[in-house]
Protein backbone atom coordinates (compact mmCIF):
# COMPACT_ATOMS: atom_id res chain seq x y z
CA UNK A 1 0.00 0.00 0.00
CA UNK A 2 1.50 3.72 -0.90
CA UNK A 3 2.28 5.69 2.05
CA UNK A 4 -0.23 8.12 0.88
CA UNK A 5 -2.89 5.85 1.33
CA UNK A 6 -2.25 4.28 4.69
CA UNK A 7 -5.34 4.18 6.88
CA UNK A 8 -6.10 6.30 10.33
CA UNK A 9 -6.03 2.31 11.26
CA UNK A 10 -2.78 1.68 10.17
CA UNK A 11 -1.76 4.74 11.74
CA UNK A 12 -2.90 4.09 15.12
CA UNK A 13 -1.45 0.73 15.03
CA UNK A 14 1.97 2.17 14.34
CA UNK A 15 1.85 4.31 17.07
CA UNK A 16 1.05 1.60 19.28
CA UNK A 17 3.42 -0.81 18.04
CA UNK A 18 6.20 2.24 18.61
CA UNK A 19 4.81 2.74 22.28
CA UNK A 20 4.38 -1.04 22.95
CA UNK A 21 7.93 -0.78 24.66
CA UNK A 22 7.04 2.71 25.99
CA UNK A 23 5.67 1.61 29.07
CA UNK A 24 8.14 -1.27 29.79
CA UNK A 25 10.96 1.40 29.19
CA UNK A 26 9.07 3.71 31.64
CA UNK A 27 8.87 0.49 34.23
CA UNK A 28 12.80 0.47 34.13
CA UNK A 29 13.13 3.53 34.82
CA UNK A 30 10.81 3.22 37.90
CA UNK A 31 12.20 0.19 39.06
CA UNK A 32 15.90 1.69 38.67
CA UNK A 33 14.56 4.63 40.44
CA UNK A 34 12.99 2.57 43.44
CA UNK A 35 15.71 0.05 43.63
CA UNK A 36 18.87 2.50 42.79
CA UNK A 37 17.79 5.13 45.41
CA UNK A 38 17.56 2.62 47.81
CA UNK A 39 20.81 0.61 47.53
CA UNK A 40 22.78 3.53 46.16
CA UNK A 41 21.38 6.53 47.98
CA UNK A 42 20.91 9.90 46.66
CA UNK A 43 25.06 10.33 45.92
CA UNK A 44 25.25 7.03 44.26
CA UNK A 45 22.27 7.68 42.34
CA UNK A 46 23.27 11.32 41.67
CA UNK A 47 26.51 9.50 40.16
CA UNK A 48 24.69 7.15 37.87
CA UNK A 49 22.24 9.90 36.87
CA UNK A 50 25.70 11.75 35.44
CA UNK A 51 26.69 8.70 33.64
CA UNK A 52 23.23 8.07 32.47
CA UNK A 53 23.18 11.84 30.49
CA UNK A 54 26.90 11.84 29.60
CA UNK A 55 26.02 8.48 27.93
CA UNK A 56 22.89 10.02 25.87
CA UNK A 57 24.61 13.16 25.12
CA UNK A 58 27.83 11.25 23.82
CA UNK A 59 25.74 8.90 21.02
CA UNK A 60 24.48 12.17 20.23
CA UNK A 61 27.85 13.02 18.65
CA UNK A 62 28.68 9.43 18.12
CA UNK A 63 25.64 8.56 16.39
CA UNK A 64 26.04 11.61 14.15
CA UNK A 65 22.28 11.78 13.76
CA UNK A 66 22.10 8.93 11.50
CA UNK A 67 18.65 8.16 12.54
CA UNK A 68 17.14 10.58 11.15
CA UNK A 69 18.97 9.90 7.63
CA UNK A 70 17.85 6.48 8.18
CA UNK A 71 13.73 7.88 8.53
CA UNK A 72 14.26 10.83 5.56
CA UNK A 73 15.70 8.79 2.71
CA UNK A 74 15.05 5.00 3.78
CA UNK A 75 11.40 4.78 4.20
CA UNK A 76 9.02 3.79 2.21
CA UNK A 77 9.62 1.09 -0.92
CA UNK A 78 13.33 0.82 -1.03
CA UNK A 79 15.22 -2.56 -2.57
CA UNK A 80 16.91 -4.68 -0.48
CA UNK A 81 20.57 -3.60 -2.25
CA UNK A 82 19.88 -0.30 -0.98
CA UNK A 83 19.08 -1.38 2.12
CA UNK A 84 22.12 -3.14 2.88
CA UNK A 85 24.56 -0.39 1.74
CA UNK A 86 22.93 2.02 3.47
CA UNK A 87 22.90 0.20 6.90
CA UNK A 88 26.73 -0.73 6.31
CA UNK A 89 27.41 2.68 5.59
CA UNK A 90 25.82 3.85 8.76
CA UNK A 91 27.16 1.06 10.82
CA UNK A 92 30.60 1.98 10.02
CA UNK A 93 30.32 4.98 10.33
CA UNK A 94 29.17 5.18 13.78
CA UNK A 95 31.30 2.15 14.65
CA UNK A 96 34.67 4.98 14.13
CA UNK A 97 33.03 8.10 15.33
CA UNK A 98 32.03 6.02 18.58
CA UNK A 99 35.69 4.67 18.77
CA UNK A 100 36.75 8.39 18.38
CA UNK A 101 34.29 9.84 21.21
CA UNK A 102 35.31 6.82 23.54
CA UNK A 103 39.11 7.09 22.65
CA UNK A 104 38.66 11.10 23.99
CA UNK A 105 37.00 10.35 26.68
CA UNK A 106 39.50 7.62 28.34
CA UNK A 107 42.58 9.44 27.40
CA UNK A 108 41.45 12.55 29.23
CA UNK A 109 39.83 10.88 31.98
CA UNK A 110 40.78 12.22 35.07
CA UNK A 111 40.18 15.48 33.77
CA UNK A 112 36.47 14.23 32.81
CA UNK A 113 35.81 12.52 35.89
CA UNK A 114 36.27 15.88 37.82
CA UNK A 115 34.14 17.67 35.31
CA UNK A 116 31.39 15.58 35.46
CA UNK A 117 31.64 13.52 39.19
CA UNK A 118 33.31 16.16 40.44
CA UNK A 119 36.22 13.94 41.93
CA UNK A 120 39.10 12.30 40.20
CA UNK A 121 38.68 9.14 42.04
CA UNK A 122 35.61 7.86 39.25
CA UNK A 123 38.36 7.60 36.55
CA UNK A 124 37.00 4.01 36.92
CA UNK A 125 33.25 5.25 35.77
CA UNK A 126 34.92 7.37 32.84
CA UNK A 127 36.00 4.01 31.11
CA UNK A 128 32.83 2.37 31.87
CA UNK A 129 31.11 5.10 30.08
CA UNK A 130 33.79 5.22 27.14
CA UNK A 131 32.93 1.51 26.23
CA UNK A 132 29.27 1.65 26.91
CA UNK A 133 29.58 4.73 24.16
CA UNK A 134 30.59 2.40 21.54
CA UNK A 135 27.33 -0.26 21.77
CA UNK A 136 25.14 2.17 22.66
CA UNK A 137 25.36 3.96 19.58
CA UNK A 138 25.65 0.74 17.52
CA UNK A 139 22.43 -0.78 19.13
CA UNK A 140 20.79 2.60 18.14
CA UNK A 141 22.13 2.00 14.64
CA UNK A 142 20.06 -1.47 15.02
CA UNK A 143 16.90 0.41 16.26
CA UNK A 144 17.00 2.50 14.11
CA UNK A 145 17.13 0.43 10.56
CA UNK A 146 13.86 -0.95 11.72
CA UNK A 147 11.90 2.01 12.48
CA UNK A 148 12.96 3.26 9.06
CA UNK A 149 11.69 0.35 7.51
CA UNK A 150 8.22 0.32 9.38
CA UNK A 151 9.41 -3.12 10.88
CA UNK A 152 7.32 -1.87 14.13
CA UNK A 153 7.05 -5.74 15.41
CA UNK A 154 10.73 -6.56 14.97
CA UNK A 155 11.59 -2.79 16.44
CA UNK A 156 9.34 -3.48 19.66
CA UNK A 157 10.90 -6.85 20.09
CA UNK A 158 14.17 -5.56 19.71
CA UNK A 159 13.75 -2.90 22.29
CA UNK A 160 11.87 -4.69 24.68
CA UNK A 161 14.38 -7.81 24.99
CA UNK A 162 17.15 -5.19 25.56
CA UNK A 163 15.08 -3.50 28.38
CA UNK A 164 14.47 -7.25 30.46
CA UNK A 165 18.39 -7.71 29.83
CA UNK A 166 19.18 -4.04 31.30
CA UNK A 167 16.81 -3.90 34.00
CA UNK A 168 17.89 -7.22 35.59
CA UNK A 169 21.27 -6.73 35.28
CA UNK A 170 21.85 -3.17 36.61
CA UNK A 171 19.28 -3.87 39.34
CA UNK A 172 20.86 -7.38 40.33
CA UNK A 173 24.21 -5.29 40.35
CA UNK A 174 22.70 -2.65 42.45
CA UNK A 175 21.44 -4.99 44.90
CA UNK A 176 24.78 -7.19 45.19
CA UNK A 177 27.44 -5.45 45.28
CA UNK A 178 25.95 -1.57 46.15
CA UNK A 179 27.64 0.83 44.41
CA UNK A 180 27.35 2.71 40.77
CA UNK A 181 30.40 1.27 39.28
CA UNK A 182 28.65 -2.25 39.29
CA UNK A 183 25.81 -1.35 38.35
CA UNK A 184 27.86 1.09 35.50
CA UNK A 185 29.27 -2.52 34.58
CA UNK A 186 26.11 -4.66 34.62
CA UNK A 187 25.07 -1.75 31.83
CA UNK A 188 28.21 -2.40 29.48
CA UNK A 189 27.52 -5.75 30.12
CA UNK A 190 24.07 -6.00 29.02
CA UNK A 191 25.00 -3.00 26.08
CA UNK A 192 27.61 -5.99 24.32
CA UNK A 193 25.45 -8.66 24.50
CA UNK A 194 22.41 -6.93 23.11
CA UNK A 195 24.30 -5.37 19.98
CA UNK A 196 25.97 -9.00 19.27
CA UNK A 197 22.42 -10.34 19.09
CA UNK A 198 20.97 -7.74 16.68
CA UNK A 199 23.17 -8.28 14.26
CA UNK A 200 23.00 -11.64 14.48
CA UNK A 201 19.35 -11.85 14.06
CA UNK A 202 18.73 -9.03 11.65
CA UNK A 203 21.50 -11.48 9.00
CA UNK A 204 19.95 -14.66 9.59
CA UNK A 205 16.18 -13.94 10.04
CA UNK A 206 15.66 -10.47 8.08
CA UNK A 207 18.24 -11.14 5.81
CA UNK A 208 20.22 -7.66 6.17
CA UNK A 209 23.72 -8.45 5.41
CA UNK A 210 26.89 -6.35 5.96
CA UNK A 211 28.25 -4.74 2.58
CA UNK A 212 30.83 -2.67 1.99
CA UNK A 213 29.96 0.88 2.98
CA UNK A 214 29.50 3.51 0.15
CA UNK A 215 30.94 6.96 -0.10
CA UNK A 216 27.74 8.43 -1.55
CA UNK A 217 25.56 7.29 1.07
CA UNK A 218 27.79 8.85 3.94
CA UNK A 219 27.88 12.10 1.86
CA UNK A 220 23.97 11.79 1.08
CA UNK A 221 23.04 11.01 4.96
CA UNK A 222 25.65 13.57 6.44
CA UNK A 223 24.56 16.43 4.40
CA UNK A 224 21.00 15.51 6.28
CA UNK A 225 22.28 14.89 9.91
CA UNK A 226 25.24 16.58 10.63
CA UNK A 227 23.13 19.86 10.17
CA UNK A 228 21.00 18.45 12.77
CA UNK A 229 23.41 17.47 14.79
CA UNK A 230 24.44 20.51 17.02
CA UNK A 231 20.97 20.97 17.66
CA UNK A 232 20.15 17.24 18.73
CA UNK A 233 23.48 17.59 20.92
CA UNK A 234 22.08 20.78 22.39
CA UNK A 235 18.54 19.36 22.78
CA UNK A 236 20.61 16.35 25.09
CA UNK A 237 22.59 19.28 26.97
CA UNK A 238 19.80 21.25 27.73
CA UNK A 239 17.55 18.22 28.95
CA UNK A 240 20.90 16.79 30.96
CA UNK A 241 22.89 20.64 31.69
CA UNK A 242 20.88 20.72 34.71
CA UNK A 243 22.56 17.66 36.37
CA UNK A 244 26.04 19.15 36.18
CA UNK A 245 25.70 22.06 37.32
CA UNK A 246 23.35 21.23 40.57
CA UNK A 247 26.78 19.01 41.02
CA UNK A 248 29.02 21.74 40.71
CA UNK A 249 27.51 23.77 42.88
CA UNK A 250 25.61 21.28 45.27
CA UNK A 251 27.12 17.98 44.89
CA UNK A 252 26.27 14.67 44.01
CA UNK A 253 23.38 14.23 46.85
CA UNK A 254 21.53 17.12 45.40
CA UNK A 255 22.35 15.57 41.81
CA UNK A 256 20.18 12.48 42.86
CA UNK A 257 17.04 14.17 44.32
CA UNK A 258 17.32 16.55 40.78
CA UNK A 259 17.80 13.09 38.86
CA UNK A 260 15.09 11.33 40.62
CA UNK A 261 12.38 14.30 39.99
CA UNK A 262 13.05 14.91 36.30
CA UNK A 263 12.95 10.78 35.78
CA UNK A 264 9.14 10.80 37.13
CA UNK A 265 8.53 13.99 35.17
CA UNK A 266 10.11 12.51 31.82
CA UNK A 267 6.90 10.74 31.61
CA UNK A 268 6.10 12.81 28.69
CA UNK A 269 9.05 12.30 27.11
CA UNK A 270 8.48 8.85 26.38
CA UNK A 271 4.79 9.23 24.77
CA UNK A 272 5.85 11.68 22.50
CA UNK A 273 9.19 9.99 21.03
CA UNK A 274 7.26 7.14 19.66
CA UNK A 275 4.62 9.46 18.34
CA UNK A 276 7.15 11.43 16.68
CA UNK A 277 9.12 8.02 15.52
CA UNK A 278 6.03 7.42 13.63
CA UNK A 279 4.71 11.06 13.03
CA UNK A 280 8.12 11.85 11.05
CA UNK A 281 8.14 9.45 8.27
CA UNK A 282 4.54 9.71 7.96
CA UNK A 283 3.90 13.23 7.71
CA UNK A 284 7.49 13.53 5.38
CA UNK A 285 5.79 11.52 2.86
CA UNK A 286 2.50 12.94 2.86
CA UNK A 287 4.62 16.38 2.75
CA UNK A 288 6.05 15.46 -0.80
CA UNK A 289 3.09 14.60 -1.98
CA UNK A 290 1.47 18.05 -1.19
CA UNK A 291 -1.50 15.82 0.93
CA UNK A 292 -2.24 18.52 3.11
CA UNK A 293 -5.74 17.91 4.75
CA UNK A 294 -4.63 14.03 5.55
CA UNK A 295 -1.26 15.41 6.90
CA UNK A 296 -3.59 17.88 8.50
CA UNK A 297 -5.56 15.03 10.22
CA UNK A 298 -1.84 13.61 11.55
CA UNK A 299 -0.85 16.25 13.04
CA UNK A 300 -3.86 17.24 14.46
CA UNK A 301 -4.86 13.98 16.14
CA UNK A 302 -1.49 14.01 17.47
CA UNK A 303 -1.56 16.96 19.42
CA UNK A 304 -4.92 16.55 20.91
CA UNK A 305 -3.51 12.76 22.67
CA UNK A 306 -0.20 14.84 23.68
CA UNK A 307 -1.78 17.77 25.15
CA UNK A 308 -4.63 15.53 27.26
CA UNK A 309 -1.65 13.34 28.31
CA UNK A 310 0.59 15.78 29.02
CA UNK A 311 -1.71 18.08 30.47
CA UNK A 312 -2.91 14.97 32.77
CA UNK A 313 0.81 14.21 34.07
CA UNK A 314 1.07 17.74 35.04
CA UNK A 315 -1.51 17.68 37.04
CA UNK A 316 -1.19 14.61 39.09
CA UNK A 317 2.52 16.06 39.58
CA UNK A 318 1.11 19.41 40.92
CA UNK A 319 -1.23 18.18 43.07
CA UNK A 320 0.42 14.98 44.45
CA UNK A 321 3.91 15.90 44.05
CA UNK A 322 4.59 14.25 48.04
CA UNK A 323 2.81 11.10 47.33
CA UNK A 324 4.70 10.55 44.09
CA UNK A 325 7.71 10.85 45.68
CA UNK A 326 6.30 8.69 48.40
CA UNK A 327 5.96 6.08 46.11
CA UNK A 328 8.75 5.91 43.99
CA UNK A 329 11.37 7.29 46.19
CA UNK A 330 13.09 7.03 50.45
CA UNK A 331 12.45 9.92 52.51
CA UNK A 332 16.12 11.13 51.14
CA UNK A 333 14.22 12.41 48.31
CA UNK A 334 11.54 13.62 49.31
CA UNK A 335 12.87 17.83 49.60
CA UNK A 336 12.31 17.31 45.74
CA UNK A 337 7.92 18.48 45.71
CA UNK A 338 8.20 21.57 44.78
CA UNK A 339 10.90 20.66 41.79
CA UNK A 340 8.70 17.68 40.68
CA UNK A 341 5.66 20.03 40.48
CA UNK A 342 7.31 22.86 37.98
CA UNK A 343 9.18 19.96 36.12
CA UNK A 344 5.80 18.51 35.34
CA UNK A 345 4.33 21.70 34.29
CA UNK A 346 7.54 22.31 32.25
CA UNK A 347 6.60 18.78 30.69
CA UNK A 348 3.30 20.23 29.13
CA UNK A 349 5.52 22.88 26.56
CA UNK A 350 8.13 20.15 26.28
CA UNK A 351 5.61 17.88 24.39
CA UNK A 352 4.67 20.46 21.79
CA UNK A 353 8.13 21.65 21.15
CA UNK A 354 8.86 18.41 20.16
CA UNK A 355 5.98 17.77 17.88
CA UNK A 356 7.01 21.18 15.96
CA UNK A 357 10.38 20.47 15.95
CA UNK A 358 9.15 17.67 13.46
CA UNK A 359 7.60 20.00 11.66
CA UNK A 360 10.99 22.11 10.78
CA UNK A 361 12.70 18.92 10.42
CA UNK A 362 9.96 17.99 7.83
CA UNK A 363 10.56 21.01 5.53
CA UNK A 364 14.28 20.50 5.74
CA UNK A 365 14.66 23.52 7.76
CA UNK A 366 17.39 21.76 9.93
CA UNK A 367 19.32 24.60 10.60
CA UNK A 368 16.25 26.45 12.30
CA UNK A 369 15.89 22.96 14.36
CA UNK A 370 19.75 23.28 15.11
CA UNK A 371 19.62 26.81 15.91
CA UNK A 372 16.65 26.66 18.37
CA UNK A 373 18.26 23.83 20.30
CA UNK A 374 21.23 25.32 20.57
CA UNK A 375 20.02 28.88 22.33
CA UNK A 376 18.01 26.70 24.43
CA UNK A 377 20.32 24.72 25.77
CA UNK A 378 23.00 28.03 25.99
CA UNK A 379 19.88 29.95 27.90
CA UNK A 380 19.30 26.99 30.27
CA UNK A 381 22.84 26.49 31.15
CA UNK A 382 23.10 30.57 31.73
CA UNK A 383 19.78 30.47 34.32
CA UNK A 384 20.65 27.93 35.88
CA UNK A 385 23.93 29.27 37.03
CA UNK A 386 22.36 31.79 38.49
CA UNK A 387 19.31 30.44 40.01
CA UNK A 388 20.90 27.12 41.42
CA UNK A 389 23.30 28.07 43.77
CA UNK A 390 20.52 30.60 45.21
CA UNK A 391 17.50 28.26 45.06
CA UNK A 392 18.68 25.40 45.06
CA UNK A 393 17.80 22.53 42.66
CA UNK A 394 13.88 24.27 42.60
CA UNK A 395 16.53 26.76 40.37
CA UNK A 396 17.29 24.56 37.86
CA UNK A 397 13.15 23.31 37.52
CA UNK A 398 12.62 26.92 36.91
CA UNK A 399 15.20 27.57 34.38
CA UNK A 400 14.13 24.70 32.57
CA UNK A 401 10.00 25.56 32.38
CA UNK A 402 11.21 29.42 31.65
CA UNK A 403 13.00 28.19 28.13
CA UNK A 404 10.77 25.57 27.45
CA UNK A 405 7.78 27.79 27.21
CA UNK A 406 9.48 30.41 25.48
CA UNK A 407 10.60 27.18 23.11
CA UNK A 408 7.32 26.23 22.56
CA UNK A 409 5.88 29.73 21.76
CA UNK A 410 8.71 30.79 19.29
CA UNK A 411 7.94 27.47 17.64
CA UNK A 412 4.06 28.02 17.78
CA UNK A 413 5.11 31.58 16.37
CA UNK A 414 6.94 30.13 13.19
CA UNK A 415 4.08 27.44 12.39
CA UNK A 416 1.06 29.90 13.45
CA UNK A 417 -0.88 28.77 10.40
CA UNK A 418 -0.59 25.13 10.69
CA UNK A 419 -1.52 25.57 14.25
CA UNK A 420 -4.81 27.50 13.72
CA UNK A 421 -5.18 24.80 10.94
CA UNK A 422 -4.73 21.79 13.41
CA UNK A 423 -5.21 22.74 16.64
CA UNK A 424 -8.84 23.62 18.33
CA UNK A 425 -8.18 26.23 21.32
CA UNK A 426 -11.35 24.31 23.02
CA UNK A 427 -8.72 21.59 24.00
CA UNK A 428 -6.92 23.98 25.94
CA UNK A 429 -10.26 24.73 28.24
CA UNK A 430 -11.67 21.49 28.50
CA UNK A 431 -7.73 20.09 29.80
CA UNK A 432 -7.57 23.16 32.29
CA UNK A 433 -11.16 22.33 33.19
CA UNK A 434 -10.23 18.99 34.46
CA UNK A 435 -6.74 19.98 35.98
CA UNK A 436 -8.76 22.08 37.84
CA UNK A 437 -10.51 19.39 39.39
CA UNK A 438 -7.78 17.29 39.98
CA UNK A 439 -6.36 20.12 41.63
CA UNK A 440 -9.55 21.01 44.29
CA UNK A 441 -9.51 16.67 44.91
CA UNK A 442 -6.09 16.89 45.88
CA UNK A 443 -6.62 20.49 48.29
CA UNK A 444 -9.93 18.10 49.90
CA UNK A 445 -8.21 15.02 50.11
CA UNK A 446 -5.13 16.63 51.74
CA UNK A 447 -3.70 14.14 54.57
CA UNK A 448 -0.52 13.69 55.73
CA UNK A 449 -0.86 9.66 56.49
CA UNK A 450 2.31 9.04 55.72
CA UNK A 451 1.37 5.24 53.91
CA UNK A 452 1.92 3.59 50.80
CA UNK A 453 -1.43 2.82 50.52
CA UNK A 454 -2.81 6.07 51.60
CA UNK A 455 -0.72 7.39 48.57
CA UNK A 456 -1.25 5.24 45.67
CA UNK A 457 -5.20 5.88 47.00
CA UNK A 458 -4.62 9.45 46.31
CA UNK A 459 -2.59 9.10 42.98
CA UNK A 460 -5.73 6.41 41.44
CA UNK A 461 -8.01 9.21 42.68
CA UNK A 462 -6.15 11.86 40.63
CA UNK A 463 -6.07 9.95 37.95
CA UNK A 464 -9.56 8.37 37.68
CA UNK A 465 -10.74 12.22 37.79
CA UNK A 466 -9.00 13.50 35.37
CA UNK A 467 -10.17 10.79 33.46
CA UNK A 468 -13.34 11.30 34.02
CA UNK A 469 -13.45 15.28 33.47
CA UNK A 470 -11.99 14.43 29.65
CA UNK A 471 -15.03 12.19 28.98
CA UNK A 472 -17.72 14.94 30.71
CA UNK A 473 -16.44 17.57 29.01
CA UNK A 474 -16.38 16.02 25.67
CA UNK A 475 -12.42 16.26 25.36
CA UNK A 476 -12.36 12.69 24.21
CA UNK A 477 -15.44 10.75 23.25
CA UNK A 478 -17.02 6.85 23.98
CA UNK A 479 -16.97 6.64 19.74
CA UNK A 480 -12.88 8.07 19.50
CA UNK A 481 -11.97 5.21 22.47
CA UNK A 482 -14.09 2.42 20.82
CA UNK A 483 -12.70 3.41 17.41
CA UNK A 484 -9.32 3.25 18.97
CA UNK A 485 -9.96 -0.11 20.75
CA UNK A 486 -11.19 -1.39 17.71
CA UNK A 487 -8.01 -1.17 15.99
CA UNK A 488 -6.70 -4.21 18.12
CA UNK A 489 -9.76 -6.18 19.61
Amino acid sequence: MPRSELSTEKFIRDIAFFNVPVPFQKLQTYLWLLVLTRELGAIGFGAWSLFMATLNAATTVSTMNCGSSLMRFLSGERDADEVNQAFSTVLAMVAITGLLVAFLLFGFGRWFAMAIFNSRSDVSLIALLSASIIFHSLFEELKNVLRARRLNKVWACLSLTRLLVETVAVIGAAILLRNPRAACSAYLVSGVLCVSSGLFYLRTRLKVRLVRPAMQVCAKYLRYGLPLLPGVFASTISLGADRYVVGHFLGLRQVGVYGACFTISAVVFFVVAPINDVLFPEMSALYDSNQWPLLNQRFGSAQKFVLGFAVGVATILVAFPRQVLFVVAPLEFASGTATLAILGVQGVFMAFVLLYVTILNMRFRVWSTTCFWMVSAAAIILVDIVLVPRIGIVGAAVSQLAVTAAGAFVLLGMHWQIFLDTFEFGWIRKALLASAVVCILSWVIHANKGTLTAAACDLAAGVISFGICLLLTGYCRIAEIKRFAAVFF
